[in-house]
């Protein structure tokens, strides 16, 4: 069995309680343990994660800027797209107001392009989309806040999935 003290510590409101705690060696090759198991949980995230991350990062920075345009059945460009580092901002360029803001996931490799709703009107909301980036088109199909993530660039209305055509503002 392993030894043990007693520590004393000051609890809420200047309350003195007492703890045990292992001592000596059992506390040093706990931590070492511990430490090792971070070290290579940590090594490994992010051997996996790095190389995905360089792609989807290079995605990333190729859609930041100022967008225009609107849904495939509209003539008439009717929003904005403002995508910074960290977000989307929307605005209806009919009435001016905001069609929301959200923080987005990209995944070059399978074309993902995901908007989760931070402030409102669209606050809470996640929006799950596959996207194509030629030139200075992006072409961004969206499930509208629905469960199931589109699998083609089509506006479809009736399957929940909507097609934005937007072109990018210099």
């Amino acid at each position: 069995m392993r030894a043990r003290n007693k520590a004393i510590t000051a609890g809420s409101f200047g309350e003195l309680r007492s703890r045990s705690r292992p001592t000596g060696g059992a506390t040093s090759r706990h931590m070492k343990r511990v430490l090792g198991i971070v070290g290579m949980a940590t090594w490994l995230v992010s051997s996996i994660s790095a190389p995905a991350a360089s792609g989807d990062e290079e995605a990333r920075q190729k859609l930041l800027g100022k967008w225009r345009g609107g849904l495939a059945d509209e003539r008439q460009p009717t929003m904005e797209l403002i995508i910074t580092p960290s977000k989307i901002v929307g605005k209806d360029l009919k009435n001016g107001e905001s069609l929301g803001e959200g923080r987005y996931d990209v995944s070059a490799a399978r074309r993902i392009l995901d908007a989760h709703g931070i402030a409102n009107p669209v606050r809470g909301q996640v929006y799950l989309g596959i996207y194509s980036l030629k030139g200075d088109t992006l072409k961004w199909c969206s499930n509208n806040g629905g469960e199931k993530r589109p699998t083609d660039l089509v506006h479809d209305p009736g399957r929940g999935q909507f097609l934005m055509i937007l072109r990018r503002q210099k």
